[in-house]
């Protein structure tokens, strides 16, 4: 965890703690996904512990703000007014919107002043009873045709379960417009789709109890984690979950290597996402004490071993921060990204 808080000069820290910006003040942080969420459930484990690392802070409200892909809640917090540039935004962000210039995205998340990000694996679950049956993953290539739950069309998590999806021969329909990632959950329940998509949190807090203990679901793929070493692989926090890889490999042949603008397209989300999954932002109007005490503030949490511990309780795995200059360069990547992948993001949305 340590290791991914990046560069923070302790001459800022330092000065950060002498500021005092939110002293008094009431400090609300906005989540851009409903209640009940994997973006929720996180938010709420933080902003219960991060008022004792903010000088006269006594709480911290939650205000859930949820629709469009989660650009209601970040267009809420970057048109943010004077009184309310201390509000913080806990996001699960979709760089996707700002790369394909999408006109419901009134501001660039380049314009927020970043806090931290947090890693999160994420994976695909199908039911089991999706025709003909299902046992293994690699029976999705048997299926017949399908319905898949997601968000907004151009949402990460949506582009990256068709690419995916696709990658591997599926044949489905995609049902869009689910406000949350839970609400997909219960759909999927129901019987009225039969793939998704999660994140590692959201995985233990809803989909394992409510679809995969009762039998109803089995995890299909992981997108491949990044490893220290620079290889990919299975994650930690899923080590008995197959990757993409994996499962290609094992639907097309053992020296089978998926190609092309599809698969390079997966291989860039996943790694922006892989890396910073969650991200924590104040206004573009907050002012530069304001956030160099926040982020001191997230130095601290990330250290915090009561916060660390009810983290991992809710969500079965440790918090891993991006505080700092990691942080900054994947920001600042969505604005050198190649004209020509623009392109192709553009009409494969076009092409829901």
């Amino acid at each position: 965890m340590n290791a991914l808080l990046g560069l923070f000069p302790a001459a800022l820290l330092a000065s950060a703690a002498l500021a005092q910006q939110f002293s008094g003040q009431p400090v609300t942080m906005i989540v851009n996904y409903t209640a009940g969420g994997p973006t929720d459930v996180e938010a709420r484990v933080v902003a219960q512990h991060l008022p004792k690392h903010l000088q006269g802070v006594t709480s911290v409200v939650v205000r859930n703000v949820g629709g469009a892909g989660g650009r209601i809640g970040v267009n809420q917090l970057g048109e943010a007014s004077a009184k309310d540039r201390l509000n913080i935004g806990f996001f699960t962000w979709n760089p996707v919107d700002q790369l394909v210039q999408n006109e419901t995205l009134r501001v660039r998340y380049n314009d927020f002043k970043l806090i931290a990000g947090m890693h999160q694996a994420t994976l695909l679950y199908i039911r089991r009873d999706t025709a003909p049956g299902i046992s293994r993953p690699a029976d999705l290539a048997k299926a017949k045709p399908f319905r898949a739950g997601a968000l907004s069309p151009t949402s990460h998590s949506t582009i990256l379960q068709r690419l995916a999806l696709e990658l591997l021969g599926a044949k489905f329909d995609t049902i869009y417009g689910y406000k949350g990632i839970r609400d997909i959950d219960v759909a999927m329940r129901q019987g009225d789709i039969q793939v998704s998509t999660n994140s590692v949190s959201g995985w233990y807090s809803s989909t394992k109890p409510l679809l995969i203990d009762p039998g109803i679901a089995i995890p299909l793929v992981q997108y491949d984690h990044a490893r220290a070493d620079g290889s990919l692989g299975r994650s930690p926090e899923l080590p008995d979950v197959p990757t993409f890889i994996e499962v290609y490999k094992e639907i097309w042949g053992k020296d089978a290597l998926p190609s092309g603008d599809k698969w390079q397209a997966l291989q860039m989300l996943t790694r922006i996402m892989d890396s910073m999954y969650r991200t924590v932002f104040m206004p573009p109007n907050a002012p530069e004490a304001a956030a160099a005490e926040m982020r001191a503030a997230f130095v601290n949490l990330a250290k915090d071993e009561a916060f660390i511990a009810d983290f991992e309780k809710v969500t079965k795995a440790k918090p891993s921060f991006i505080i700092g200059a990691k942080g900054d360069r994947i920001i600042a990547e969505l604005g050198n990204v190649q004209p020509a992948f623009v392109s192709f993001l553009r009409k494969y949305i076009e092409t829901k």
